[in-house]
């Protein structure tokens, strides 16, 4: 849905004072060194994973 820049504006501000208020937590991301890539595929291919999977170099 394509909204006005001040209906954005809205919703972001919204969205940040949730955040900041605690009433919406965002999880960290789980983290694998690059050289553990295949455990965070097999992570990824259990479903067991919620949220975002990185990999750090």
């Amino acid at each position: 849905v394509l909204t006005t820049y001040k209906e954005r504006k809205k919703r972001s501000t919204q969205l940040f004072n949730w955040i900041a208020t605690g009433k919406l937590n965002i999880e960290n991301p789980t983290t694998f060194a690059l050289q553990d890539g295949a455990l965070a595929h097999e992570l990824l291919e259990s479903r067991k994973s919620t949220g975002k999977i990185l990999l750090i170099p």
